[in-house]
């Protein structure tokens, strides 16, 4: 190791001071340079880290805004209430309300069977989705074809238990 720093203080001692002085801030530029190329992809990583944080935490905001939401939407029917009144009051004018001709309604131990018919079926679809929003369970849905233009159905449903 000494005759490498004789060496080097030999050949630095040949040269002029204006060439030692441009070595030397070579040497410098060279140091720092080696030091911005380490740690740039670091500070590009820690950038695009940062970013990503922020964008993972408006993310999580929104969702907790949108918490609400979704917990109404989670059975399919929103933002309706369970109707107060009896049961067959209710029963009546949703069969009503979906343009179906209400046949008759049968007290069942827990519950109902509905008899109804009509000329859509997709009427009738839909009369089971919001008995089932209005606080009921179907238990059963039958629904046949009487003639060419007319449906009949009966259903059977239950009250939903809390």
């Amino acid at each position: 190791m000494k005759k490498f720093m004789d060496s080097l203080r030999n050949r630095l001692s040949g040269l002029q001071p204006r060439e030692r002085q441009l070595l030397f801030t070579g040497i410098v530029m060279l140091f720092f340079t080696s030091i911005y190329v380490a740690l740039s992809p670091i500070m590009e990583k820690y950038d695009q880290l940062v970013d990503q944080s922020n964008q993972l935490k408006i993310d999580l905001q929104w969702l907790r805004q949108q918490s609400a939401v979704v917990s109404n939407l989670s059975n399919g029917c929103g933002n309706r209430v369970v109707q107060q009144g009896s049961g067959r009051d209710n029963l009546t004018k949703l069969v009503r309300r979906n343009q179906l001709r209400l046949g008759q309604i049968r007290d069942l131990n827990n519950g109902f069977e509905v008899r109804f018919s009509g000329a859509d079926g997709n009427r009738i679809l839909r009369l089971s989705h919001q008995i089932a929003c209005a606080g009921f369970n179907v238990q059963a849905l039958e629904v046949e074809r009487s003639s060419p233009e007319l449906f009949e159905g009966s259903m059977e449903i239950i009250y939903v238990e809390d």
